[in-house]
């Protein structure tokens, strides 16, 4: 063996093999996960704290589980228990405002009775999911899967932390201007043709995606904005519902795997059309997938990820790491939609051939490394400000605050 690597690095040239080898260990070092994710990380000392008062359930079915949920809030508990076991949910379970839902790791597994059942949903704020295992209908491309994990609609401060979730529709799913984080969780096998998200971001919703494992997701982030769906019937296009703030997620130090079990190896983090608001891609690992970034929407920064090893077992589409590029909603236009003033820089990559790094088409202002892609090259004013997430402190509360950088402006005023 050592043989033939001297071999190798006397035809090749030792200087830019360590080189090479070199830049990608400190690449590998600054991206993908910090800390270990999954749910069978134990809490800290100050959290064991923080949850000591607690009900614990008295049983394993969806009922039992709600009963515990309204008795920790009439008794003004911060936790409810789920003990190790086996449950299977046959309703959702509604959490209220300041509740945590803390389980024994993977050995606290939830599943849904049938392939509608939706697990749990915040109906208020300051809530928390963490140690749990969370498993769908049909961990499949099946399409008759419409079971959820998590969902968050309109509430503030919800984090769903070190779990585990398979196997739905919608793993986690933020809309109506919920601000949430999601951390420290392992999210895979979410396949469901034409759906299948590990995090659906939409309607105004601001999400902090950081510190996950994802893998054999259709999508392990799809995102868009506030859409009124019956509006092509009476526009012939997408409408965006009036009044709704721009959506907005960072996904940040994630690792995300391949996904070659979805028929066709969609894009692993995608702004839908229709998507207007904001992103920041930054310090993720993409490896062993066919197409890691695909933005069609939107406003925003991808930088200092590491693309490596692209691979494909279908023949839908060519290998790319980032695309940008217009496009309709199945077919029908959407209402304002342009991808615009995105920067990309900073990215390293491996095994990756030069013209499978990027992809860009019909969009305005693209910047990559420092430079606008000419034939995106428009004269429309500032882009839009940049929201900037931060961590949720030990109070369990997002910093929502404005990014001091963002994509450089263009001259002259924006049109519509």
């Amino acid at each position: 063996m050592r043989a033939a690597v001297v071999g190798l690095l006397l035809v090749l040239g030792a200087p830019a093999l360590i080189a090479a080898a070199e830049a990608e260990r400190v690449a590998a070092l600054a991206v993908g996960p910090r800390g270990p994710a999954g749910p069978d990380v134990p809490l800290d000392n100050s959290e064991k704290g923080r949850v000591a008062k607690r009900v614990t359930a008295e049983g394993r079915t969806a009922a039992a589980v709600q009963a515990a949920c309204d008795r920790a809030t009439r008794e003004g508990m911060a936790a409810v228990f789920l003990p190790a076991g086996e449950y299977v949910f046959e309703a959702e379970v509604r959490v209220p405002a300041g509740l945590t839902v803390l389980g024994e790791g993977t050995r606290t597994v939830i599943r849904t009775k049938d392939k509608a059942t939706h697990l749990f949903s915040a109906v208020g704020g300051l809530v928390r999911f963490t140690r749990l295992k969370l498993q769908g209908a049909d961990a499949g491309p099946g399409t008759d899967n419409d079971s959820y994990g998590i969902s968050v609609a309109g509430k503030q401060n919800v984090r769903i932390d070190h779990c585990e979730l398979a196997g739905f529709s919608y793993a986690t799913n933020f809309a109506d201007e919920a601000a949430a984080q999601v951390d420290h969780c392992h999210i895979h096998h979410n396949l469901r043709d034409g759906l299948g998200y590990g995090v659906a971001i939409y309607s105004g919703a601001y999400v902090l995606v950081t510190y996950n494992e994802f893998s054999q997701n259709r999508h392990s982030l799809a995102s868009n904005g506030a859409l009124d769906w019956s509006s092509p019937k009476r526009a012939g296009k997408y409408l965006h519902k009036p009044g709704v703030r721009k959506t907005h997620w960072e996904f940040i130090h994630n690792r995300v795997g391949s996904n070659d079990l979805s028929p066709n190896e969609l894009c692993a983090v995608d702004a839908h059309p229709g998507m207007d608001g904001t992103f920041v891609v930054e310090g993720n690992l993409f490896e062993n997938l066919r197409h890691g970034v695909g933005i069609r929407d939107g406003s925003g920064l991808v930088r200092g990820n590491l693309f490596r090893d692209l691979r494909t077992r279908t023949n839908f589409r060519s290998r790319v790491a980032v695309s940008v590029h217009y496009d309709t909603h199945n077919n029908v236009p959407v209402e304002g939609c342009m991808p615009h003033d995105i920067q990309v820089a900073g990215n390293t990559f491996v095994n990756v051939k030069d013209d499978e790094r990027y992809q860009v088409g019909k969009a305005e202002n693209v910047m990559i490394e420092g430079r606008t892609v000419p034939e995106t090259r428009k004269d429309v004013g500032a882009p839009p400000p940049m929201p900037l997430l931060v961590l949720m402190d030990d109070e369990g509360k997002l910093g929502i605050t404005r990014r001091a950088e963002g994509p450089k402006p263009s001259s002259g005023p924006r049109g519509e």
